[in-house]
Order: C-alpha cells, then sequence, then structure tokens
C-alpha cells in the first residue's frame, strides 16, 4: 500500500532561501556597481578639474614670461639710448656728429723761417694745411683748422693771393697778419670773411714773451672763436668733403718709404717717412723732426698729395718781392698714401672752386682718413721717393 505524505508535511511550498554567502555577494554586486557609477561621475570630475588646473597653470606661465619679456625689452629700451647718426667730417673724412662736422672753422696763415718761427704751434691738428713758397725761398703754411681749435695757433703771418684762393675751397675766414699788396687788393673782390690779425694786436691776438717780434704773434682756442663770434664769422661748416677710404697699410717691403720735397736750399727741405703701424708720414724738416710746440710730438700725416704748379717772381708795387702761383688751372700731382704712390691730375677751375684730385682714367683718388697736407711745389723743383 501506497503511503502519502502528509498534507502537514506536503503543504505549501515556499521557495528555497539562498545561502547567506550567496546573499552577501549579491548585494555586494550591487553595492560595487553603485559605487562604480559613483566613481566614475566623480573620477571624470576630478579629471576636468586637473586639466583646468593645468591649462591655467600653462596661461599663467605664458603670461608671466610674455609680460617679463616685454619688461625686459622695455627696460633694455630705456637704458640703452639709440645709436647716434654720424656725418663724415669734411675736413678729415672722420665719422662725427652732425653738430661737430658743421662746427665753424677758419684758414691761418703760419710762418716757417728758420728758426724763428720754429716749431710752430697747432699744425699737427689742423685738418689741411698747405705748404709754398712765400719769398726768398722761405716755404709759408695755410693751416684749416675747425673748432675745438688747438689751445694756441702760430706764429701768425701774412697773406699771399695764392694762398687766399686755397682758402676759398673750404669757404672759411682766412686770418692773417697783413699780407702782400696784391693779396690785401684780392681780399675785398674775392668776398673772403677777412681777419687781418694785425687790428687786433693784443686783443684777440697776442704776443708771446719768450720770442722776439715778428715772429711772436698767436691766438688761441678761446679767443679766435671770440673774434669770429663778434665778427659774425662763426658759420657752419658746410663744405664738400673729399672722397675717403679705409686704410691699405704696406705690408712687407715699403714701395716708396721716404718722401724727399726740394723747396729751395736746406733749410726748408721737407722729407716724410712711412710709419707703418699708424699707416701715415712722420714729417722732417731740415733734416731733423718737424715737431707741434703744443704737443712737443712730431707731425704725422696720413695724406701727402705734392701738386706741380708754375711759378714766377716779379716785384710788387712797393719794390718788394713777389712769388707768383699760377694755382687756377691744370698739372701733375702725386698721392703719397699707405706707402705707395699714385700719379695723379690736379685741376681748379677758380678761385673759390675746390681744387679736384683725379688718377690717369679721370676718377677722384679715394684719400684716408685724416688730415691732408698739400705740397705745392714749383714745376721745375724736384721730389724723390
Amino acid at each position: 500500500m501506497d503511503i502519502k505524505p502528509s498534507s502537514r508535511i506536503n503543504g505549501p511550498q515556499r521557495p528555497l532561501r539562498k545561502p547567506d554567502a550567496v546573499i552577501d555577494e549579491a548585494v555586494e554586486d550591487e553595492v560595487d556597481t553603485k559605487k562604480n557609477r559613483w566613481y566614475r561621475r566623480i573620477g571624470w570630475w576630478w579629471i576636468v578639474i586637473a586639466l583646468g588646473v593645468v591649462l591655467m597653470a600653462g596661461l599663467g606661465v605664458w603670461w608671466y614670461l610674455g609680460q617679463k619679456k616685454a619688461t625686459t625689452v622695455d627696460v633694455h629700451k630705456a637704458v640703452l639710448p639709440p645709436k647716434p647718426k654720424t656725418v663724415e667730417n669734411p675736413l678729415t673724412g672722420a665719422q662725427v656728429s652732425a653738430a661737430d662736422a658743421a662746427m665753424p672753422a677758419v684758414g691761418i696763415m703760419i710762418e716757417n723761417l728758420d728758426p724763428n718761427a720754429r716749431p710752430q704751434s697747432g699744425l699737427g691738428q689742423a685738418g689741411i694745411v698747405y705748404e709754398a713758397l712765400a719769398e726768398g725761398g722761405i716755404t709759408r703754411f695755410l693751416a684749416i683748422f675747425q673748432q675745438p681749435y688747438p689751445t694756441t695757433i702760430g706764429p701768425v703771418r701774412s697773406l699771399r693771393p695764392y694762398y687766399l684762393d686755397w682758402d676759398q675751397e673750404y669757404q672759411t675766414p682766412i686770418a692773417h697778419a697783413g699780407g702782400s699788396m696784391p693779396a690785401l687788393a684780392a681780399l675785398p673782390l674775392s668776398g673772403a670773411e677777412d681777419i687781418n690779425a694785425l687790428l687786433y694786436d693784443g686783443s684777440y691776438f697776442y704776443r708771446a714773451a719768450d720770442r722776439a717780434a715778428p715772429h711772436n704773434f698767436y691766438t688761441n682756442n678761446i679767443l679766435l672763436p671770440q673774434l669770429q663770434l663778434k665778427l659774425g664769422f662763426n658759420k657752419p661748416l658746410s663744405v664738400q668733403g673729399r672722397p675717403r677710404k679705409t686704410d691699405q697699410p704696406a705690408s712687407g717691403v715699403v714701395a716708396h718709404p721716404t718722401i724727399n720735397i726740394n723747396f729751395s736750399y736746406s733749410d726748408y727741405a721737407v722729407e716724410y717717412k712711412y710709419d707703418g703701424p699708424s699707416d701715415s708720414y712722420a714729417r722732417w724738416m731740415a733734416g731733423t723732426t718737424h715737431v707741434d710746440r703744443n704737443t712737443n710730438k712730431q707731425i704725422m700725416v696720413k695724406n701727402v698729395i705734392v701738386e706741380y704748379i708754375p711759378v714766377s717772381y716779379s716785384t710788387q708795387g712797393n719794390g718788394d718781392p713777389q712769388t707768383n702761383y699760377a694755382d687756377i688751372g691744370s698739372g701733375k700731382a702725386l698721392v703719397f698714401m699707405d706707402g705707395n704712390v699714385t700719379t695723379a691730375t690736379w685741376t681748379k677751375t677758380s678761385a673759390t672752386s675746390q681744387t679736384q684730385i683725379a688718377d690717369a682714367s679721370g676718377n677722384p683718388i679715394k684719400l684716408n682718413v685724416g688730415n691732408t697736407w698739400f705740397e705745392m711745389v714749383p714745376t721745375t723743383n724736384q721730389v724723390t721717393y
């Protein structure tokens, strides 16, 4: 006989209960799932925030560096002034400020009687010097100075008409202690600004106590500018300068280390000796060094130009001897620079025109930057080199 289970035992069936471990895992899974969602949300925010911070920091650094750079440039510009513009000095070709290039200038007649007038004062500082014969085989100088002038200038002596012609090339006043009859007659016709020092003896010109008259007549860097200002002769120097080049010092054996110029006799024999280190010429007279009394240093010259000019001799109206230079025209020239020589041609078309110095092709010869001495030699005299 079959036995049925009791209804008390076999009542409605309840679902089987999962073990506690299984329930805990399910709950944890659900919690983990929620946590993960929360972490993901929070994680993205942190990433966004972090990126923002990095970006802001980068922008801050960029701004800071930009400000620093701008500040540095502004300070640099404030500390360093703009580089001044320069122009060529009309007398020497040196680069100077425009104001310095326009400073007033003057031509001064300076004596060379041996030994009474030697050594002269100021010749070493002149931008341009002309040496030519006066009378009796004695040479004399026309020196062109630009302010500031040498501390002492002289001895000042008398004028000749050809010196006036050379001075007018620079459109400067000319200072002199009287002059020959032809020179004094030419002055008012020339339109030159005339400074006859004899009219200012004891005021703007003075007599030195250590030399005998008339070889003791001087002026200086204070008195002469005052006189120019008083006379209205202090206009800016505006003459056209000569073309210039860079120095090309002789290397090795110097082609022409010496220049010998025969003006008349030994007391007025001129010699130049090339000096390699300075690329210039040391000047000698009568077999001895030609020094400037202001500095007691030998006169050094960057450019030596010899002009061969026809010279004749006659008598003035008062019976005094007269020397005549045919300085208007053309002739042979020699240009000494860098220990070498170039054969050239000089041309002067009028009293006021600048003498042109050209090479065999007719091109202007470029000079070295520095002072220039013109040696105005009679065509019958000799120059060796």
